[in-house]
């Protein structure tokens, strides 16, 4: 988004280093902190390695250098902070409709990048599929047309580990891998 302001380097950098202490009292590390810049937008892609640079020494553990636009830049941003600290972690806002291009996850690994987000993503194509049966209920009264574009009640229960009648637990041992 466009119109973003700043706080100063040194302000958010304080938070940082609060938020990095707090951490280290409360969790004993274990909380990671992300410290996130709009640098690039506002002010150019060396402000975002200076600033991102700035907060690693406050103690962020990771970094989200928000609204790279290009490869290179998300390639130079990699390099520059690992360089100035190899095991920070690098996270990478993958939106569609944005200002990156279509990078994929691998991509980003080979960048350097630890974490990618697709934060609205499933938000879209679901509000896209609500959109599109509201539309066919609106003009055919029915959904019936849609019944190949729902998840049936046996794959929702499936998903959730659900039997009828009996109490549901988290569960903790099933991971799906996306």
């Amino acid at each position: 988004m466009d119109g973003k302001e700043l706080l100063s380097a040194n302000d958010f950098a304080k938070k940082v280093e609060l938020c990095a202490k707090a951490s280290k009292e409360v969790s004993n590390g274990s909380f990671i902190i992300c410290a996130r810049t709009d640098a690039r937008g506002v002010m150019g892609i060396e402000e975002t390695i200076r600033r991102s640079k700035l907060y690693i020494d406050a103690g962020a553990d990771m970094i989200f250098p928000e609204g790279l636009a290009s490869r290179e830049e998300f390639k130079l941003v990699a390099k520059e902070l690992k360089a100035h600290k190899k095991d920070v972690f690098i996270l990478a806002n993958m939106t569609e409709f944005g200002k990156t291009p279509y990078i994929t996850h691998k991509e980003f690994e080979e960048y350097g990048y630890n974490c990618v987000i697709y934060p609205v993503s499933t938000l879209r194509v679901a509000m896209r599929a609500v959109d599109d049966m509201l539309e066919e209920l609106k003009q055919k009264g029915t959904l019936e047309g849609q019944l190949g574009n729902m998840q049936t009640r046996k794959d929702l229960y499936n998903t959730l580990h659900y039997v009828p009648g009996e109490e549901w637990h988290y569960p903790s041992s099933t991971k799906k891998d996306y």
